[in-house]
């Protein structure tokens, strides 16, 4: 096999790799026969310039025909597994603070942050207000940097809590299956010198868990799904809550469930998504 389709063999496989990661990555819309084509000028490019150095042609065998067989890939099935999700499970605020028939979660908002934290506050509270199914109300606080919980509210409150591994966190507290309070934390460690974007981001989606919503995503490097709750390395991309998570949140707190026992003995359960 000549050495030459050796050296732009492996050059057109490292070119496979580099695509199929574009394409996982952003999203690009690849049919098979484009990706081969593209590749197959590519491997004669890189076969011209080869053959300009006029490196040794060592006989090694046959290795012709190097893209023979890429006619049925789709790249974007070397990555079907993504986005890979944790726990996809809502939880609910106790009922005593949902009122279906008048704006869903009815929730006031502590905020204990210093100065440097009050516009990224707003910008993120403002988009989770754009929610039909959230009443929230907000009440600056003293800073606690020690983030102590309130029964009853969402503390929201920033400090160094060093190398912790997360730029934020929220706690939720759980009594009876439901929650009872809640604290958003945000690490200064590693949000201290972060751009507006990468600190209304974290915002964002801590208050989105605090309101009980999961991961919508939790790979940071394939294409962002353009909501708070995706994990991701381009947090401009991803700002807002999103449409899935007003869904979910209409669900959570606007809706309805009844169940009913039917004569063979199931339990059938209805959700009724209330008329405003």
């Amino acid at each position: 096999m000549p050495f030459r389709k050796i050296a732009v063999g492996i050059f057109s496989c490292t070119l496979i790799g580099i695509a199929g990661f574009l394409v996982w990555k952003y999203g690009f819309d690849v049919t098979s026969t484009e990706a081969k084509e593209g590749l197959g000028d590519l491997y004669d490019a890189a076969g011209d310039k080869l053959d300009e150095w006029d490196l040794p042609d060592w006989d090694l065998g046959d290795f012709s025909n190097v893209l023979d067989g890429f006619g049925d890939l789709s790249f974007g099935d070397l990555f079907d597994q993504d986005p890979k999700l944790g726990n996809n499970e809502t939880l609910n605020w106790k009922d005593s603070f949902v009122q279906p028939n008048n704006g869903g979660l009815h929730l006031t908002l502590q905020n204990a942050l210093d100065d440097t934290w009050q516009d990224e506050f707003a910008a993120a509270v403002g988009d989770w207000q754009d929610s039909d199914a959230l009443e929230l109300s907000t009440a600056r606080v003293a800073v606690d940097n020690t983030c102590t919980r309130v029964d009853g509210v969402m503390v929201v409150c920033n400090a160094n809590f060093g190398a912790t591994g997360w730029v934020g966190i929220n706690e939720n507290s759980i009594q009876g299956g439901v929650i009872v309070s809640s604290v958003s934390k945000m690490n200064e460690y590693y949000l201290n010198n972060a751009n507006f974007d990468h600190r209304r981001y974290t915002m964002c989606h801590e208050l989105g868990h605090g309101f009980g919503l999961p991961h919508t995503d939790e790979n940071p490097y394939n294409a962002n799904l353009g909501n708070c709750l995706d994990y991701t390395d381009n947090p401009d991309e991803n700002l807002e809550p999103g449409d899935v998570n007003m869904a979910k949140l209409r669900i959570m707190y606007v809706a309805r469930r009844l169940r009913r026992v039917e004569s063979g003995g199931a339990i059938v359960e209805v959700t009724e998504l209330l008329v405003r």
